[in-house]
């Protein structure tokens, strides 16, 4: 078996959808040695920035010379990126092993439990079995979906991260807050210290009565911590955060947007709740040097091509609110976006700020039709269906004047099929 084999592979196993519970996990874990019983993690869920969270904690923790596992989804530009040591992603080599390794016990999985593990259960399995191999200190994990019964639900961590709660996947997790945030609250494990920038009185109450019932400590940022904002602008956000047991000032982070400074406030309060000998220098270091390609990115400055993974109705909001920070004559609005979410409410928050939206279709069979996108945008601004994803981006560009913005969104694949074979050939020249 070769790389490109191993991915084949990988990718095959998208047909059997999404089945939630730990069921094949905890089989595959068996089969496995139970390598995640040997990891010390830290787990991180939320409807949004539970990404760019995971990787200023593992930046963090890298820095204050820890040997660090993250693990994030989905990737942006290379499969790798799910699976990093140190910053560093997993080798063709080590994948083709893993998935080697995985084959057989994925059959054993299914005639033994009547059901299929997925891609995600057994990427995850190839994760946690790659960083309990590699003997990392700690392990930084992205929830995929939900919590209560995501694949990475079977670690055992001692720190919970729960950025905020916001309507997502409501066929899966629920149409109200409440049953959102019961499910997201399912991470929280005994004992253990939960961290998070939700201020929602229905939400907190959820969380307040499971940390509870676990005997676990509940952190909130705007309560516990207190945050003032010194800059906030297109190119960086400096900050200070100041608790009972700590106090930094003028802190630096790369990641543009105002949420960005909550997400690094929770990443330092799980570092500092792990260990509180982590000092100043590694959280300066390792936030500055945080790297988190395709949210709110600047690809180009003129005319400004900004890209960003906004894919829900929060998400879309918070771009909204981000893009007060560029100066541009004209938005052109590069949109494609999956069938399976709130496309009418997405298009609600971002298509009046457009004065044309170019409208595309990823080349994934999950990929809502343009007709269907246009059919509610038409209502706001000027449409334009362009369904190749690179060719809707050079149409973009051609009409772009040197002070315009074009604004790439809707979903993080068509981000990376925009990106693919060298960015696009620097998005289509």
């Amino acid at each position: 078996m070769n790389y490109k084999q191993a991915i084949n592979y990988l990718y095959s196993l998208g047909r059997f959808g999404m089945h939630f519970g730990l069921e094949r996990m905890e089989k595959m874990m068996d089969y496995l040695g139970k390598p995640h019983e040997k990891l010390n993690a830290i787990h991180i869920t939320g409807t949004n920035g539970k990404g760019s969270t995971t990787v200023m904690v593992g930046s963090i923790l890298e820095k204050a010379g820890y040997n660090v596992g993250v693990y994030i989804s989905p990737h942006l530009d290379d499969f790798r990126e799910r699976i990093k040591i140190n910053g560093k992603s997993i080798s063709k080599k080590e994948v083709v092993e893993l998935v080697q390794k995985l084959k057989p016990i994925v059959k054993k999985t299914l005639k033994e439990t009547g059901s299929h593990p997925t891609f995600f259960e057994v990427v995850t399995a190839m994760a946690l079995t790659y960083f309990s191999d590699k003997s990392v200190d700690y392990v930084v994990l992205e929830v995929g979906l939900g919590g209560r019964l995501d694949a990475t639900n079977i670690v055992n961590s001692k720190i919970c991260i729960i950025t905020n709660i916001d309507y997502e996947h409501t066929d899966i997790l629920g149409n109200s807050l409440k049953s959102i945030a019961e499910e997201k609250s399912g991470i929280i494990k005994e004992d253990a210290f939960v961290i998070t920038s939700e201020n929602k009185k229905e939400v907190l109450k959820v969380f307040e009565r499971i940390c509870k019932e676990k005997n676990a400590k509940l952190f909130q940022i705007q309560k516990n911590f207190r945050i003032k904002k010194i800059v906030c602008d297109s190119e960086k956000n400096v900050f200070s955060v100041k608790s009972r047991f700590y106090r930094y000032d003028k802190l630096k982070v790369p990641l543009i947007g105002e949420h960005q400074i909550i997400n690094a406030s929770m990443a330092i309060a799980a570092v500092k709740s792990l260990d509180r000998d982590i000092g100043e220098k590694p959280i300066r270091k390792g936030l500055i040097e945080t790297h988190w390609p395709g949210r709110l990115e600047i690809i180009n400055k003129k005319p400004l091509i900004l890209m960003d993974a906004a894919h829900n109705p929060a998400a879309m909001k918070q771009l909204v609110k981000s893009l007060r920070l560029f100066n541009y004559r004209k938005m052109i609005l590069v949109f494609g976006v999956m069938k399976d979410k709130d496309i009418k409410k997405i298009i609600a928050v971002i298509a009046p700020k457009a004065d044309l939206i170019i409208i595309n279709k990823p080349r994934l069979e999950r990929a809502a039709e343009p007709e269907l996108i246009q059919n509610y945008a038409k209502k706001f601004s000027k449409t334009i269906i362009i369904k190749n994803v690179r060719e809707s981006i050079k149409y973009a560009k051609s009409i772009a004047r040197k002070d315009d913005l074009i604004c790439i969104t809707g979903s993080i694949y068509m981000l990376s099929e925009a990106r693919s074979k060298s960015m696009g050939r620097r998005l289509a020249q």
